[in-house]
């Protein structure tokens, strides 16, 4: 086999009690994922057979041996076994600290003759495997490959107005674009939050952008995106207020100032890559960042020009030395970065 299968189309075979021996669910968009394996687990076993016949095994701390072991089992008052296999590393070309040893030779031997009463599903959560490795090379040839990769804002924005549409409730296009932006695009964060919107406007059916706001909380990351452009336009008072709030959070000045140095690099990126004359998608495959980010990055860059983009950007270096290095209140270092910023741009 080795298709790369539409996750639509494979979803509704699984669910007709159509089964591939085994499966490599490719991609880190955990709410599909998670969509599959409860169809898995509700189609391959009955809920008596679910104890004896269901297995879950990560990949990280269990050697390769003792799946292989279990796939091969026969099952226990039941026609089939499930197999899951999580986080294998060992197809990619990461390096992990476990030290696990793994029978990759006894998994070549298994996909030539795999169990035919067992269905067994690699849950790979990665962007890409390695192609070069020959157990890759053999799963490809012979496994069902489902891909669930990260979806586009446009694909997500489809997939959440049908699920918002299906449960029977409306939510106005200011609502909407709100909750993509503050879920980052992303389907798992936003579909995560819905059941949160359906019971505020339980009785409306309608989602309005004030129950958005109220209801959907942003991020870190969002949140020095928010810092990051007060700082840009040398809002002064509202930037130290925005970072007290942070430190009020608990949130580590160090780690602030890394998201902004990596958000600040990412614009800088993205500014010299589309003078170069690369789009948005390609700009995203090259940096390996989310299409939507760079989309933000790209509206952001028009505002202002790289080299005041690079003096704030060297302005966090210089603030994060003198935090690694003690020098100074940690808390007042991101005030004595701002500042001396404003002040810089003043004087140009």
């Amino acid at each position: 086999m080795g298709k790369k299968l539409n996750y639509t189309t494979e979803l509704a075979k699984i669910n007709k009690k159509e089964f591939s021996s085994v499966y490599v669910v490719l991609g880190t968009e955990a709410y599909l994922a998670d969509n599959l394996r409860k169809a898995f687990i509700a189609n391959v076993l009955s809920p008596d057979e679910m104890d004896l016949n269901f297995s879950s095994f990560d990949m990280e701390e269990t050697p390769l041996s003792t799946v292989l072991n279990d796939a091969e089992s026969i099952p226990f008052f039941g026609d089939r076994r499930l197999v899951f296999v999580n986080r294998p590393a060992f197809l990619t070309g990461e390096k992990t600290k476990q030290k696990v040893e793994h029978d990759i030779d006894g998994l070549m031997d298994y996909l030539d003759h795999p169990s035919p009463s067992t269905v067994l599903v690699f849950f790979a959560p990665y962007e890409k495997l390695d192609q070069r490795k020959k157990v890759v090379k053999k799963l490809k040839k012979s496994a069902a490959f489902i891909d669930i990769a990260a979806m586009s804002e446009q694909d997500t924005r489809k997939y959440l107005k049908d699920t918002i549409a299906n449960e029977g409730y409306t939510i106005t296009p200011e609502a909407f674009d709100l909750m993509i932006q503050l879920t980052d695009a992303n389907l798992t964060t936003a579909i995560g939050e819905l059941p949160k919107l359906f019971l505020y406007a339980l009785e409306t059916k309608k989602i309005l952008k004030p129950a958005v706001e109220e209801l959907i909380s942003r991020s870190l990351e969002q949140n020095i995106f928010a810092l990051n452009e007060m700082v840009l336009k040398k809002q002064v008072g509202p930037a130290l207020d925005l970072y007290q709030d942070l430190l009020l959070q608990k949130e580590d000045p160090i780690k602030i100032n890394a998201i902004m140095t990596s958000q600040f690099r990412l614009l800088i990126q993205v500014m010299i890559l589309s003078k170069q004359g690369f789009q948005q998608n390609e700009i995203g495959q090259t940096l390996k960042v989310h299409p939507y980010r760079v989309k933000l990055a790209s509206q952001q860059i028009k505002k202002y020009n790289e080299q005041t983009l690079t003096q704030a950007f060297e302005g966090l270096i210089e603030a994060e030395y003198r935090l690694k290095t003690g020098q100074g209140d940690r808390k007042m270092q991101f005030e004595l970065f701002v500042l001396q910023f404003a002040q810089g741009m003043a004087n140009r």
